[in-house]
């Protein structure tokens, strides 16, 4: 006990600090464990670079809270379900507007309330190779989507986007190469949550509409992910999360199309994520 003391005396004499507030939105993302995948469990490595940025647009000084992902990267091994999952960019880019509004330009100018925030949500190169379902993959060329924020938090630890989305990707199988697309037919939802010490972090995105194929033919799809990740540790500085997700995909699955259910567990750190 007393050595115990002497050490705290110490370690507070020196005047070292270290950090207890942490970003999931910033750092390099590296992560592992096991995945749940059509009923069977593989290992699964992920990777990716996780940055947010602030300005304030020139014209009124409206701040943007962005948010961006890069090369998010998910390697699953072994026999059962090797594959892999990469995404060039996903961003989110809201405006926060303290008091939104409509002009109506009339001979009387009307001024409507606009309670919301906008988002524009991109994503860019989402590539997937399903090795087990044999030759074939999907790779989404891009999606840009116009997001209400009904929250309009002022900062960028809280969000809730709903809006029309449009994307294009290219399909290939066995029956050959399909382009699909999706012409603002999809309604997308992107929101989340995190401590302001970063302590707690959740992201629920869910999306659901037709897209149409060159050959004229339409279907319907939907896709849902749920992730929650909750601080276990600090090591050297340097966060561990402890993230636990589901997903769902009806008629959307690789290059059959098919319905599936998918569960992961596993540890991240976000290397230079410290604040």
């Amino acid at each position: 006990m007393l050595a115990l003391t002497l050490a705290l005396l110490l370690a507070s004499a020196s005047g070292e600090t270290f950090p207890i507030c942490f970003d999931p939105g910033n750092g390099l993302l590296l992560g592992a464990g096991p995945a749940l995948q059509g009923g069977a469990v593989t290992p699964e490595l992920q990777a990716g670079i996780l940055l947010r940025t602030e300005w304030k647009s020139r014209s009124k000084g409206t701040p943007w809270l962005n948010t961006h992902r890069l090369f998010v990267t998910r390697v699953r091994s072994g026999t059962a379900r090797l594959g892999l999952t990469a995404t060039l960019y996903e961003g989110n880019l809201r405006r926060h507007l303290e008091e939104g509004f409509i002009l109506v330009p009339t001979a009387r100018p009307v001024r409507i309330p606009f309670p919301f925030d906008l988002t524009l949500a991109m994503r860019l190169g989402h590539y997937e190779r399903r090795v087990w379902e044999g030759p074939g993959w999907t790779l989404e060329t891009g999606r840009a989507a116009l997001l209400l924020d009904p929250v309009r938090a002022t900062t960028a630890r809280v969000w809730l986007g709903v809006g029309p989305a449009a994307s294009h990707a290219l399909r290939s199988s066995r029956e050959g190469m399909v382009h699909e697309l999706s012409p603002f037919t999809t309604l997308l939802l992107d929101a989340g949550y995190e401590t302001e010490n970063g302590w707690w972090a959740a992201r629920v995105t869910a999306l659901a509409g037709w897209v149409v194929g060159l050959d004229g033919g339409m279907r319907f799809r939907t896709r849902e992910e749920v992730v929650l990740e909750r601080l276990l540790i600090a090591v050297n500085d340097q966060p561990v999360w402890l993230r636990l997700s589901a997903a769902h995909a009806h008629a959307d699955a690789g290059g059959s199309r098919m319905d599936e259910w998918s569960a992961g567990l596993g540890l991240t750190v976000r290397v230079w994520s410290a604040r």
